[in-house]
This record gives C-alpha cells, structure tokens and sequence, in this order.
C-alpha cells in the first residue's frame, strides 16, 4: 500500500486523511497535541509525535518513504523552523509531490483589489513575511533541486465545527468600523479536494490559491453565521478600541481586505468546488454540526 504522510496533521488534515484513506493510500501524520492524537488514533492514523527539527525524526518521516507529503505547519516565530530540514530530508526521495499549505496573507492588505496567483508579492505592510520566506525555502527546493513541490495558498477554512458559533456565543467576535474587509473563505471540503488536485495535476514550483468562487465582506459571513447558529448578529466596534483589543498582527489579519481569485484552482487543476460560495458551504456546515448533536 502506498504511504502518504500529513506533517501537522490538525483540522483540514483529519479530513484530508480520511479523503486519502477512502482512496486506498496508509496515512500517517505528525502532531504534538496530545487530544490530537486521539483523533488521529479514531481515525486510523498512524501517528509520530516529537520535534520535526529533531534527526531521529527526520529519519522516521523519510523512513516511510511516502509518495505525498503534504506540510501544514506554519512558520515557527519562537522557536527553530523546521521546514529546511524537512524540504532536504525528502531531497532524493521518490515523492510525488510536497504540497505546501501556505496561506493568502503573503498578499497583505490590497484594498479591496482583486489578486490571483499572478499578483507580485512583497514584503512589508500587512504581507505575510513568515508565509512568504516559507514559500521562497518551497520554490527553491522545486527550482534548484528537483523537489516536486506546489505551494497551496490558503484563505479562512470554515467546515462543521468552525462556523464561529463559539466566538459569536461568547461575544469576543466583533467587526471594525469602517474596515469591513473583503476576504475570502473556502469549506473544509473543498479544500481537501484542491489538495489532492495540487498533488495530482499541479506543476512543480507552481503556487495556487485555495479560495472560493466569491469574496464577501466579512459581515456578511458572520451575519449569516449569527442567524444560522440562532445568535445575535456581532456587534461593531471602533477602530481605536480594535487596536487596544488586537495585537498589531492580529489588528492587521482582521482589517486586511482583498478579493482573492482562484483561477488556477478552477482552470488548471481542474476542480468543481461543491461549495461555490459560502451561502452554500455554511448552511450546510452548520447543518453537519446540528446533525452531529442530534
């Protein structure tokens, strides 16, 4: 049986590994979160656990000489990154492809415009600078040494569990005056799909952006999210409040607006999103978690 292996194997890589398990491939995954292990267990998920900088971990991971590994772990701020090893540790390996989960904010604040894979990043303002070292490290391993590796810009994951129910309930959710940003999101499902495809049919040093069909503003979301769950809809707050509440990164995460477009996603992979928009994927997210408490 060939072997695909989930480094930080977290929410979309649980159903990323039941997608893959349902396609005939062993899953193994990393993670250092206790209760995460359980999860992985339930699943089926042979599971390694322990530093991934560590040697004797490294050559555990390329021990089982996966053809797929696909990394979620986001740049470490205090502590050692352990994407350099990992990128060398799988050099002359025989992979298939290295997926990298990297995320839309290497795009930073563009006011509204519209972006796609096209779009020059740069450092500064609200960019990204860890995402965007992180996927420099990524395309020099596909470009000077071979390594087929795709990069996967991610938007906001939403899917049964995360509909903000808990942050709508508790009221520590809350939108900025006049910064109603446009941001895109993509369900859990459709992500996994986008994946594969990546792995699939992407081109090595290629980079695609895993978003939905439509960028929204983000009250829109919340308010359908408040009404689905049965919440009040969130509440406005000013902009001098937000950045005593926020940390400056977290200020910017949260004012950053952009349209993201996903064309190489719909075009060149291939891919039929099943939830096109959220007004789709969150009535039925919603829906799964109902279902589940039921």
């Amino acid at each position: 049986m060939q072997h695909a292996l989930i480094i930080g194997c977290g929410y979309t890589g649980l159903r990323l590994a039941d997608r893959l398990q349902k396609m005939g491939y062993q899953v193994t995954g990393t993670t250092r979160s206790a209760q995460r292990i359980d999860a992985m267990h339930d699943a089926g998920i042979e599971t390694i656990s322990g530093e991934l900088d560590d040697e004797s971990m490294l050559l555990q991971l390329k021990a089982l000489n996966p053809i797929l590994v696909v990394y979620f772990v986001p740049p470490q701020k205090n502590a050692p990154d352990p994407l350099p090893g990992i990128l060398q540790a799988f050099e002359h390996s025989k992979l298939q492809a290295f997926v990298y989960a990297g995320a839309t904010s290497v795009y930073g604040d563009r006011q509204g415009e519209w972006v796609d894979e096209t779009t020059p990043v740069t450092e500064g303002g609200a960019a990204d600078a860890g995402r965007i070292q992180a996927e420099r490290l990524v395309e020099d391993a596909a470009k000077a040494r071979k390594l087929p590796a795709r990069i996967c810009r991610i938007s906001g994951i939403y899917g049964p569990g995360r509909t903000l129910k808990g942050v709508l309930q508790s009221g520590h959710y809350s939108l900025v005056q006049g910064h109603d940003a446009w941001v895109g999101r993509i369900h859990v499902d459709d992500l996994v799909t986008g994946i594969i495809a990546t792995w699939q049919r992407g081109e090595n040093g290629q980079v695609y952006n895993m978003v939905d069909q439509r960028p929204h503003r983000a009250s829109e979301f919340a308010n359908l999210a408040a009404d689905l769950n049965d919440l009040p809809r969130p509440g406005w707050i000013a902009e001098t409040e937000a950045k005593d509440r926020y940390s400056p990164a977290e200020y910017c995460r949260k004012v950053a607006s952009k349209r993201i477009r996903c064309v190489r996603l719909i075009d060149q992979l291939a891919v039929t999103l099943q939830y096109p928009t959220f007004k789709e994927g969150l009535p039925a997210a919603v829906a799964a978690d109902q279902a589940a408490q039921s």
